[in-house]
């Protein structure tokens, strides 16, 4: 009976010995599938959190190009609405630089137009506190108009060596509505021109633009 017992303890453990060796491979086949398996899982979570980082750097690439592109549109469209308040204050402003009495401080102009125009545009101002800004400082208003009239100066020669007839009707326009000493109204200059109204605003926006790119220089061509 002991034999028997002792014989069957064997068997058993000879049959578990087998079955644990037998668990054991089986064990490591699916261990090794397993971590195959896993490695897959994060070698797809790396190659996505990589995919999503690229699109995430070109969103943000997007984001900073859009925004360049917001800001250089509103820096030109401050910068054409400049030019009209010139234009449009031309007599008054070129009247003040031409009978201010400058003094010994102003001789050292190191602020450049853009810069003054810059600075203006960083505060909050209506039309008539921009142009009365400008004449408070005699400084500033010495580098703006030499420049302005440098510039249309500038325009007036590239308007009357222009092949194109409208440029140097630009040039006749502004030159009437703003620059001569006596004011002509806008109806007046269409008569004169032979054109309507509406061309007279439309040679006006065509030279402010011209203009813009003459008096802040390549920064006035950047539109996007």
């Amino acid at each position: 009976m002991e034999g028997r017992e002792r014989m069957s303890k064997n068997n058993k453990t000879v049959n578990q010995m087998i079955q644990e060796a037998v668990d054991a491979a089986v064990k490591g086949i699916l261990e090794s599938v397993e971590l195959k398996i896993q490695r897959a899982f994060e070698l797809g979570a790396e190659i996505g959190a990589a995919k999503g980082a690229e699109i995430g750097a070109q969103a943000a690439i997007e984001a900073a190009e859009n925004e360049r592109r917001r800001y250089r549109r509103a820096r030109y469209d401050r910068q054409l609405r400049n030019t009209k308040l010139l234009l449009k204050h031309y007599r008054s402003l070129n009247s003040h630089y031409a009978n201010a009495v400058w003094e010994e401080d102003d001789s050292k102009e190191e602020d450049s137009f853009c810069d003054i125009m810059e600075l203006m545009n960083s505060r909050s101002y209506d039309d008539e506190v921009f142009v009365d800004s400008i004449k408070q400082s005699s400084k500033k208003t010495r580098i703006i108009m030499r420049h302005v009239n440098k510039m249309l100066e500038e325009y007036e020669t590239m308007c009357k060596e222009s092949r194109r007839p409208d440029d140097l009707r630009h040039w006749r326009v502004i030159k009437a509505l703003y620059l001569s000493p006596t004011r002509t109204a806008a109806m007046e200059v269409a008569e004169a021109e032979r054109i309507d109204k509406r061309t007279v605003y439309k040679d006006v926006d065509a030279a402010v633009q011209d203009l813009t790119m003459l008096l802040f220089g390549v920064e006035g061509i950047e539109k996007l």
